[in-house]
């Protein structure tokens, strides 16, 4: 039986992203999965930024570490909201390198467990270097923005299916289940376990 598919988009900033991140991290562990993560950029102006000191923000934070208490993950609330598009563009690099998954988690965690400021060069270029990989080719396709026609191209995919909130998950081969949001690691399951029948049909 081949592995299944799961295509997740997701943002950097974005916490319940951060909490799907850590419940697949446990999932593939359990399952034969071919896990593909595609960028979106929740705020790519700054001027849509929400205060992250607003009664929603809070509201919001309220849920996540209600949603995270339950699924026994470690989560800090930031003290800064920053443009994502830098983080995202660092993880696209280090995809070409294969090595998107080792950043993909050194960035989550460096926003949501360090504290850090993932819109801060220096802290991604450390991301990289601790990678083993080149800064300079990275500073270069920054300059470039290499990239930047690959985010926006998985933003207007998952907006041509009419969703606009991540993660989003799209789950099979080639009948797909939808979930918008994150999930209870028993819920995602039950879901791979109904997409891994059709594998056999």
């Amino acid at each position: 039986m081949p592995s299944l598919n799961i295509v997740i988009f997701s943002d950097y900033i974005c916490p319940f992203c951060f909490l799907a991140h850590e419940i697949v991290k446990r999932i593939k562990k359990k399952y034969d999965l071919n896990v593909l993560w595609r960028p979106f950029e929740l705020h790519p102006l700054r001027s849509m930024m929400p205060n992250i000191n607003t009664p929603y923000i809070k509201m919001v934070w309220a849920n996540v570490q209600r949603i995270a208490k339950k699924n026994k993950i470690e989560i800090k609330l930031p003290k800064y909201l920053p443009l994502s598009r830098k983080a995202l563009e660092t993880a696209e690099f280090a995809r070409e390198y294969n090595k998107f998954d080792e950043c993909h988690n050194l960035i989550f965690h460096a926003y949501f467990l360090e504290g850090k400021n993932i819109e801060d060069q220096t802290v991604l270029l450390k991301i990289i270097d601790d990678l083993g990989l080149s800064t300079d080719e990275l500073k270069q396709k920054w300059k470039e923005e290499i990239y930047y026609p690959i985010i926006r191209a998985s933003i207007r995919e998952l907006h041509s299916v009419g969703i606009t909130a991540v993660p989003a998950f799209f789950i099979g081969n080639e009948t797909q289940r939808i979930l918008v949001g994150v999930h209870p690691q028993e819920q995602l399951e039950n879901v791979i376990q109904k997409a891994q029948l059709d594998l056999r049909q």
